[in-house]
């Protein structure tokens, strides 16, 4: 960890956009608006990762990534659709001497990219932001080797039927990259159905949620889908399908 007086200088002279917030030294935190530290342990990720294997999915300015790290984690690999410069990782990789790893690429290309599986998968803020969450999903359960940990945007009541809402332009925040907000009842459909079983789930406010999280496992034998579809899935190959 830094310095608080480097911690200062780097947040002083970043171009960047900081969209997390997590700290970089024992007083001087980044100024993004998420807190990327709360919300791991809302998810309920451990305080300690000794000797695990993390995935990072959409890492943005390394966060989660970094925080992994601290907590003792052996291999972390951080993941963005964007160039490590874009949200800062790469500079802030350096001044932490990080031995995170930086793959740019979308999830649905993970599987064959990484070609193997990892002890927690991290998959905070991005399942609203895809076209494809179901074929996302099925990527997921082929990377989870341990326990996966997804946070999202939601929507509709607590209890409701499974449904999803459809953002076809900028409805929802009024941000066009965001396509879908499933229920609380639709998330937790959606992962069972991608081969994962459900061991936890969180969802804020109370009455009517905007966002969730949750913790699964992938669950025995091929994804459920698998079994009961009539559409034959990209890829099937090895343990984790």
């Amino acid at each position: 960890m830094l310095s608080d007086i480097q911690a200062a200088e780097l947040i002083a002279g970043s171009t960047f956009i900081w969209h997390q917030r997590f700290p970089l030294s024992e007083g001087v935190r980044t100024p993004g608006v998420n807190d990327i530290e709360w919300l791991l342990n809302e998810v309920g990720v451990p305080a300690s990762l000794d000797g695990a294997s993390v995935l990072d999915v959409g890492t943005t300015n390394g966060g989660a990534a970094f925080i992994a790290e601290s907590r003792g984690a052996a291999r972390i690999v951080a993941v963005d659709i964007y160039d490590a410069d874009r949200f800062g990782f790469d500079e802030i990789s350096k001044a932490l001497n990080s031995r995170v790893e930086f793959v740019r690429a979308s999830v649905y290309q993970l599987p064959e990219l990484l070609r193997q599986q990892f002890d927690v998968v991290l998959f905070l803020g991005v399942l609203y932001h895809l076209r494809h969450p179901l074929l996302a999903l099925d990527s997921l359960r082929r990377l989870t080797g341990g326990v996966l940990y997804l946070e999202t945007a939601v929507s509709g009541e607590v209890p409701d039927p499974p449904q999803a809402s459809f953002f076809r332009r900028d409805e929802l925040n009024a941000d066009s990259s965001n396509w879908f907000a499933p229920n609380i009842a639709c998330l937790t459909d959606w992962v069972a159905s991608s081969g994962f079983n459900v061991e936890s789930i969180a969802h804020w406010p109370a009455d009517r949620p905007e966002r969730a999280c949750l913790a699964a496992r992938p669950s025995a034998g091929v994804p459920e889908y698998i079994e009961i579809s009539t559409e034959v899935p990209l890829v099937v190959t090895g343990t984790a399908t």
